[in-house]
């Protein structure tokens, strides 16, 4: 056979094996390049993040009230400019705590804030006594004093110099308290009390706490709002 003939052939053989490898290596990188790309055709099915809600909206979803309600955010600056005086509505009184060193008594009544967001109160309470039937006792006087007259008095021992203290502003949070101390001296032959009415400062709301006392020396000791907080 010719010389340039045999080249023709091996050409021709040559070109008939590569050329479906060519077509071969085309279809693999095509089909590559599609599967490569399903995730971000995908991708729009995909669930959107949530997006939260304002941070600076006046008004938040309050969840824990059966059902939700909108109430007022709280003020985080510590300027307190959101915070609005205690609504009696919102205030409970209790006994929390009592002590006595011999004749001297004293109790620790709270106002509780059972309301869903902070609210201001402070000073003093308002405080009358009341007998059996329901009548102001008049025979004893109601004294402001401080705290610290109160410890004195309830050490043996000490004795102090009763005197007013500075009212304080305290803010209760939701589910918090402030409170405030009664003392007083008691013994037989004195005039007896049969339950303690109790306002919250600037306040015309009372709250009545059945507790039966006697008390000597014509006067029944308080001292002004505070919080576990304070020093």
């Amino acid at each position: 056979m010719p010389p340039h003939l045999s080249y023709l052939v091996l050409l021709a053989v040559t070109g008939s094996i590569v050329g479906p490898a060519l077509v071969g290596c085309s279809r693999s990188t095509h089909n590559t390049v599609l599967q490569g790309s399903a995730p971000n055709l995908q991708s729009a099915d995909m669930p959107r993040p949530r997006i939260d809600a304002n941070p600076n909206a006046p008004y938040v979803v309050e969840t824990s009230s059966k059902p939700p309600q909108l109430v007022k955010r709280a003020d985080e600056s510590g300027s307190g400019t959101m915070t609005e005086g205690c609504r009696d509505k919102n205030l409970t009184v209790t006994e929390i705590a009592a002590a006595l060193n011999g004749s001297y008594h004293a109790v620790k009544l709270a106002f509780y804030n059972q309301g869903l967001t902070p609210c201001k109160i402070g000073g003093f309470p308002t405080v009358s006594l009341l007998d059996q039937h329901g009548n102001p006792v008049a025979s004893v006087a109601i004294e402001r004093v401080t705290e610290s007259a109160v410890k004195a008095k309830l050490e043996p021992g000490s004795v102090q110099q009763s005197s007013a203290a500075q009212p304080v502003a305290l803010v209760i949070a939701p589910r918090g308290e402030a409170w405030f101390q009664l003392g007083w001296l008691t013994g037989d032959g004195c005039p007896e009390v049969s339950r303690i009415s109790v306002s919250a400062p600037e306040s015309s709301e009372s709250f009545t706490i059945n507790h039966p006392l006697d008390i000597c020396d014509g006067k029944l000791e308080i001292t002004a709002l505070r919080g576990d907080d304070q020093d």
